[in-house]
């Protein structure tokens, strides 16, 4: 651990005099040069019991881990995004403080995530992550940031009058009973019915992602900072992500990036139409190429980049996209990918983004409200933070999100494992099913668990 943490006693004084004053609580950060470089052994040494959040992006190679938390933002309902951004930055508006030339992602920031459908029936197994809200933010008592061979410790106090709890919160009803998850026959006949329906014009919709819930059971605890280690081994190209809360913890390797802001500069990418890895570098393009040509595959994966598109149009001032997608290359899958970027108005934040995009059709279908009943209606578990996005913001209003797929909520010895698959009308329920096969298969491995488990 980095046992030195010299506190900034003017500046606390400061705090402490100013929250008094203006009677609201006041924010006191500093950031220093820190000699600790491995963001995953930051994670874990720290007190299991406490809040942590791990973050691990490639390209260029940047490291968040917060530990701990000085303040805490929930929200709840469809507004979700709006209360978090407000409470952050009347938070940073009144703060002091001292940041020695950290990079972008140093300084106060906010990591958490939102639920994926506010709507949705919550449920005993994401009871630590939701049973308060549908959003929840941590400012960490400690932030180490790592961005390529540099590092930085951020110590983040928060002084409050003293007639004032030191952080809101959302309240929600009771959770409801878990439900079993479907068997495998089950899920395949309801994406057999449902692309039926959209080949039929029934349902409303071009496309729907319907998901998987696996549970699988160790016989001892599970190690979440083990799997995280396998996890940035094995998938150098995806963000590796941890939220440690309670006893719980969401963590997984996603591919797909929702939203990222820096200088008025948005980041996209429309990642949607899957196909297995070849044994030889020969089959492997072959595969790709068969990607590529697939009508199906071109058709999902456009429905995708026009609905980014979309969201960006009202608040960007330029839009660039690749006029054809390429394919991108995970160890066990290939994908399309068109990457999309945009000039932002000012006075846009990354959470205004992320209220505009979430979900993609990628996520959860187009149309998307019509896409969000059906798979309320119909996939039979409850997602909580799978699929929503998880991610930081700084006190610029900067930062970026992730969609928490190819991810697991483990607690204790037992774990479930999350894979979706989008429905055309041209899907096919077996090949669907194997699809959500191979994006459940370097979870389970990163557990420790064989793939017997999926069967």
């Amino acid at each position: 651990m980095l046992a030195d943490r010299p506190l900034d006693l003017p500046l606390l004084r400061e705090a402490h005099q100013r929250a008094r004053r203006l009677g609201r609580p006041v924010l006191a950060s500093w950031t220093r040069p820190a000699s600790m470089h491995d963001a995953i052994g930051f994670f874990a040494q720290a007190d299991p019991a406490t809040d942590r959040m791990l973050w691990l992006r490639p390209g260029p190679s940047t490291a968040l881990v917060g530990v701990g938390s000085a303040y805490v933002l929930t929200a709840h309902g469809a507004d979700r995004f709006t209360r978090i951004s407000t409470a952050w930055r009347e938070l940073v508006a009144d703060a002091l403080v001292e940041d020695e030339a950290s990079p972008a992602e140093g300084g106060p920031i906010l990591l958490g995530g939102f639920r994926f459908d506010p709507l949705g029936a919550p449920s005993e197994m994401w009871k630590a992550f939701t049973d308060a809200a549908d959003a929840r933010f941590v400012l960490p008592a400690r932030l180490l940031v790592l961005r390529d061979d540099v590092a930085w410790l951020t110590t983040n106090v928060v002084a409050t009058p003293a007639e004032q709890m030191p952080a809101p919160g959302a309240t929600r009803s009771a959770t409801a009973v878990d439900q079993p998850p479907l068997s495998a026959s089950a899920w395949q006949a309801l994406t057999g019915s449902v692309a039926r329906g959209i080949r039929h014009g029934q349902l409303g919709i071009q496309k729907v992602v319907l998901a998987r819930a696996v549970q699988v059971h160790h016989r001892q605890p599970i190690d979440p900072v083990a799997a995280v280690r396998q996890l940035a081994a094995n998938y150098p190209s995806c963000t590796v992500f941890a939220i440690s809360h309670g006893q719980a913890c969401f963590l997984g390797a996603t591919p797909e990036r929702l939203i990222a802001l820096y200088a008025g500069t948005a980041s996209t990418m429309a990642l949607a139409g899957s196909i297995g890895r070849g044994a030889t570098p020969a089959a492997d393009q072959a595969l790709a190429d068969k990607l590529l040509r697939d009508p199906k595959e071109r058709g999902e994966h456009a429905v995708v980049v026009a609905a980014l598109r979309d969201g960006l149009a009202q608040v960007a001032t330029r839009i660039m996209a690749d006029a054809e997608p390429r394919v991108q290359r995970l160890p066990n899958l290939q994908h399309l990918l068109t990457p999309i970027r945009a000039q932002v108005a000012p006075g846009v934040g990354v959470l205004d983004l992320v209220e505009r995009l979430h979900p993609s059709p990628a996520m959860g279908g187009y149309p998307r409200q019509r896409a969000l009943e059906l798979i309320r209606a119909s996939e039979g578990f409850d997602r909580g933070w799978y699929a929503g996005p998880i991610g930081w913001v700084n006190r610029a209003g900067e930062g970026e999100f992730v969609v928490g797929i190819r991810s697991a909520l483990v607690a204790g010895a037992s774990a479930t494992l999350f894979a979706g698959c989008g429905i055309v009308a041209e899907s096919n329920p077996a090949a669907e099913y194997a699809e959500s096969e191979w994006k459940l298969r370097p979870m389970l491995a990163a557990l420790g668990l064989p793939a017997e488990h999926l069967s």
